[in-house]
């Protein structure tokens, strides 16, 4: 299979870019500490028309463009935060390949990074594969302790609130610097609202899905009103750090501007 290449679109001559050159670019700007809690950059995946899942999935609007970038970020970060939805629709397996694993325990790094979901009720499907993978770090939290105990290797950490920042905390403590949200989309619209999103990764793909699903990469308020429709919330504003395209696929790299760090 040959090597997927990148335009960078800010680029004069739009220079042609490896994966790996894409990610260091984008890691290293998302790397700055932020005080208190890890970095974190969300990676989500739309069609043209907005739409952020084809019959109820995303994975029908990646490609290997998509997955060069999406699977790069996971060997860089050093958590995964993935809401419980996400987690049962999407089936998750294995997180990295053998290489991937080589790479990071060659840098002195864990295998594979941990995997954190919040569910307050603890309502994960038992058959995930993910979830009976020996080499995953899988970190479920919420308020209760499980109906059944979870097989190895899945942690159960007990929170109130379990919410994002608690979550984070909770990271912060185990040394995690850097987390990639891959959604769902309630919970990245959580992290916006909350202040605790700094990066967003978008991947259009050439796609229009269509239909009535009104679901978004973003899904719920962003205020901490409740998204009351008499005193809705501002817009929350992005700053372009990188653009690039492969194939027809584009992938827009923002900051979040409003009051968190540069």
């Amino acid at each position: 299979m040959s090597e997927v290449r990148f335009r960078d679109l800010q680029a004069a001559a739009g220079s042609s870019l490896s994966a790996a050159q894409v990610l260091d670019a984008l890691v290293a700007d998302a790397a700055a500490p932020v005080a208190g809690r890890p970095r974190t950059i969300g990676v989500m995946v739309s069609s043209v028309d907005g739409r952020a899942a084809v019959a109820g999935r995303s994975g029908p609007l990646g490609g290997p463009e998509d997955r060069a970038i999406f699977r790069g970020v996971r060997e860089r970060a050093d958590a995964l935060l993935v809401g419980p939805a996400t987690l049962n629709r999407e089936r998750y397996a294995t997180v990295l390949d053998d290489d991937q694993r080589a790479r990071r325990r060659a840098a002195g790094r864990p295998a594979e990074p941990l995997l954190a979901t919040i569910t307050r009720s603890l309502a994960l499907d038992a058959d995930v594969p993910l979830l009976h993978e020996p080499q995953a770090r899988v970190v479920v939290y919420g308020e209760r302790d499980p109906v059944a105990p979870f097989a190895d290797p899945v942690e159960v950490v007990r929170l109130r609130p379990a919410d994002p920042a608690a979550v984070l905390a909770d990271l912060h403590g185990r040394g995690i610097g850097l987390v990639a949200c891959e959604g769902g989309p309630t919970l990245l619209a959580g992290l916006v609202r909350d202040r605790l999103l700094d990066e967003l990764l978008v991947t259009v793909a050439p796609l229009l899905v269509g239909g009535s699903d009104p679901l978004t990469i973003l899904d719920g308020p962003l205020d901490a009103g409740g998204g009351d429709p008499a005193s809705p919330a501002d817009p929350v504003t992005l700053r372009v750090r990188g653009l690039w395209q492969a194939a027809d696929v584009l992938f827009l790299h923002y900051h979040l501007t409003d009051g968190r760090p540069e």
